[in-house]
């Protein structure tokens, strides 16, 4: 790996101008036009795909006969396809001019893959079209966090993530709310129409991205193949740790696809039988999901800025091991909805409090490279969280699968606790943004 120079001499921030321009008003008033734009974009993006990802693990499963296995590696493969195009799209095409045109490019690509899946007959063919959607969604997602974190001022970083997280989950309330409608009219067999209907929401997304995203702080900037390569020992030693308990985490961390399969699996014969009946009730335990993420997203923002360390970190990592737990034990609804619940708050806090802790802790030019690794790291390890999730639910248990899971939960929870800069790193990347 060809390792980049020290940030010192990169140049300054793209985020310079904009932190002059936000103004000293309440926290509403300081968040720029590109962050609602952004988080606009997100929420019909999220309607989009989130009509979709919640019935894929029931179409693969009851349509085409696939095991958790099978599920597993599908969502897993996309998660791994999407790492490795977040990292390049990280650390060249999160910077410089004309950024926005290439994100949208990747909404677009996501919504052709998962628009796709209409015509799908075997599983080999959804793991193709799944891998496209989410290497469409890697090339957007360093892009949009880039925005977001060069459009805000340190302080209300953490505000800024929980709006765009809180829009986005809003369209995964709006997509859930409609897969579940659909399904209610149609049945499983009106998954295909489903699909395809999805397309919708995504071009909307696009043309949003396009049209109003003004993104002024990469106008002005060099371009990204103007500047020196990202390698790991261009990021702070307190980054590095945390991507190292990231890791550790991700092991344990599996696709929600497989917690609803499971859910699904459980209900089965309270349902008599009744596979829409399953797939119905499923997906409202997932519409709660959407609903506790939504909610938390934005109170997450002002805890993340005021307790800024890894602590929310590490309690998000140990959530997951309740969640674990719950699809370990008895096959019950009410233990499907503790998964549920402990699932929304794990997400509704992690993806918030790392997107701020990491804006923090690296200098502002290095901020699509650090998102761009993070997004690699977790890519990389949900393909073999899942795999080893569903290779052991097919192979040998559930309840096997799910401990394993908390036990990698546990171990990330406690390593990131020593992400914790020292007080010169500290000290050095204050001074940098």
């Amino acid at each position: 790996m060809r390792l980049a120079g020290h940030p010192s001499i990169l140049p300054p921030p793209e985020s310079a101008e904009p932190n002059r321009s936000t103004g000293s008003g309440p926290a509403r008033s300081r968040i720029a036009p590109d962050v609602w734009a952004i988080s606009t974009t997100s929420l019909f993006a999220d309607w989009s795909y989130e009509m979709i990802l919640p019935i894929v693990p029931f179409f693969l499963a009851f349509t085409l006969l696939a095991s958790p296995f099978v599920v597993g590696l599908v969502d897993g493969a996309a998660q791994f396809a999407q790492a490795g195009v977040q990292s390049v799209a990280g650390s060249r095409w999160a910077r410089g001019a004309g950024r926005k045109v290439r994100g949208s490019y990747g909404y677009l690509t996501t919504t052709v893959g998962h628009g796709l899946l209409a015509i799908a007959t075997v599983w080999p063919e959804v793991l193709v079209f799944r891998v496209t959607a989410w290497m469409g969604r890697g090339s957007r997602q360093p892009i949009k966090s880039a925005i977001v974190a060069n459009a805000t001022t340190r302080e209300n970083q953490g505000i800024a993530f929980g709006l765009e997280q809180a829009l986005d989950s809003l369209g995964a309330i709006l997509g859930t709310i409609t897969a579940v409608a659909l399904v209610l009219w149609w049945g499983i067999g009106g998954f295909r129409t489903i699909f395809a209907l999805s397309v919708v929401p995504g071009v909307i997304a696009t043309v949003i991205i396009l049209v109003i995203v003004k993104d002024r702080a990469a106008a002005s900037s060099p371009a990204a193949t103007a500047r020196p390569r990202v390698g790991w020992t261009t990021f702070p030693p307190h980054f590095r740790r945390f991507l190292v308990a990231e890791a550790v985490f991700g092991l344990g961390y599996f696709s929600i696809l497989l917690a609803l399969l499971r859910v699904g699996e459980n209900l089965l014969p309270s349902a008599g039988g009744s596979l829409s009946s399953v797939v119905v009730t499923s997906l409202l335990l997932y519409l709660l999901y959407n609903l506790i993420f939504t909610g938390l997203s934005y109170p997450a923002g002002h805890w993340a800025d005021r307790r800024p360390g890894v602590a929310l970190i590490a309690l998000s990592f140990g959530l997951f091991a309740l969640v674990d737990l719950c699809l370990a034990g008895p096959s019950s609804l009410l233990f499907g909805l503790l998964a549920f619940v402990f699932a929304g708050i794990q997400v509704g806090l992690q993806g918030v409090v790392e997107s701020a802790w990491v804006a923090r802790q690296v200098p502002a030019e290095l901020a699509g490279p650090a998102y761009g690794w993070l997004g690699m790291v977790q890519g990389f390890t949900i393909l073999v969280g899942s795999l080893i999730a569903g290779g052991l639910w097919t192979y040998v248990s559930a309840t096997l699968a799910f401990e394993v899971s908390a036990a990698f939960s546990l171990a990330g929870a406690v390593l990131v606790l020593f992400a914790r800069p020292s007080a010169r790193g500290a000290s050095s990347a204050s001074s940098a943004t």
